[in-house]
């Protein structure tokens, strides 16, 4: 993919890598049905997406991904819509800090802090959060600790494409590797560097490197040919019987498919299980 080789490539400098995303994300749409606007949330800049017709279901707050070092809430706009409009729901994308100029904890920081306030303002059964890529990374970080502080966590979370452990040698599986047309054990390692230099193995960078008990009910979502796929499936080893966690795995597919929605099929079946998890967890009524 032309994305891998123009735009996530350690070869080309943070900013061109941001402006370039920008720009190939710049078409995205959204249903007429559904309003978005910017805002502050907590002191983190963030944009929301809410329904015209004035439902007000329940609050996500999604996390995008890109590296903890390139992205913004265009990346997951589509996805985010396509939730509000058959959901009813408000969602809620922070534009968290990047690195390598805001290193961890900065976005750790920005992201506890929106789901601080979303907790604070709306009962805790009506809110749930989910992120993909290194916006899973920021969600899983989040919720563990909250567990940990035995503090008021959401009612649900997903995971799409999470990364989850940042000292794993991508490059020990050629053969993933290979069939990944997206993501680059090169990139990811500079992206690894650039965010939480000589703390990988802390899990609070890693957050599969830790105490996983306590999570909200979960839904894990990937493909079988991302290099990143080994995160959630030890992921959902981890946690076992222990924990109320369904994994859907979408075989032959990329990093971050489930984001593809309206031009991807699978995307589109992927939304459908998500949906489904939020109307359970949620106690909503889908469209």
């Amino acid at each position: 993919m032309l994305i891998r080789r123009l735009v996530l490539s350690p070869e080309v400098p943070w900013e061109r890598q941001r402006s370039r995303m920008a720009a190939a994300l710049m078409t995205t749409h959204i249903p007429r049905s559904v309003t978005r606007r910017r805002t502050d949330i907590a002191g983190v800049p963030a944009e929301v997406l809410s329904c015209n017709d004035g439902r007000d279901t329940a609050t996500l707050v999604h996390l995008h991904g890109g590296g903890f070092a390139v992205g913004s809430p265009l990346l997951a706009r589509a996805w985010s819509a396509a939730l509000c409009k058959r959901l009813g729901i408000t969602v809620i994308l922070p534009d968290y800090r990047l690195a390598p100029e805001h290193p961890f904890p900065a976005a750790r920081q920005d992201a506890t802090a929106v789901i601080d306030h979303v907790l604070g303002t709306r009962p805790s059964a009506r809110v749930a959060v989910s992120g993909d890529s290194a916006g899973a990374n920021l969600v899983l970080g989040d919720a563990v600790a909250r567990a940990e502080a035995t503090t008021d966590l959401p009612a649900a979370m997903v995971l799409l494409s999470p990364w989850l452990d940042l000292t794993d040698d991508r490059l020990g599986d050629p053969d993933l590797v290979a069939r990944d047309p997206m993501m680059s054990p090169e990139w990811l390692a500079a992206c690894a560097t650039a965010y939480a230099p000589g703390r990988w193995s802390d899990p609070e960078v890693s957050p599969l490197l830790g105490p996983l008990g306590g999570l909200p009910p979960l839904l894990v979502q990937g493909g079988s040919d991302d290099v990143l796929a080994p995160d959630a499936a030890r992921l959902v080893a981890a946690l076992g019987d222990a924990g109320d966690v369904t994994y859907s795995v979408a075989a032959g597919l990329w990093h971050d498919f489930s984001l593809q929605i309206g031009t991807l099929a699978a995307a589109d079946d992927a939304l459908d299980v998500t949906i489904e998890h939020l109307t359970v967890h949620l106690a909503l009524d889908a469209r």
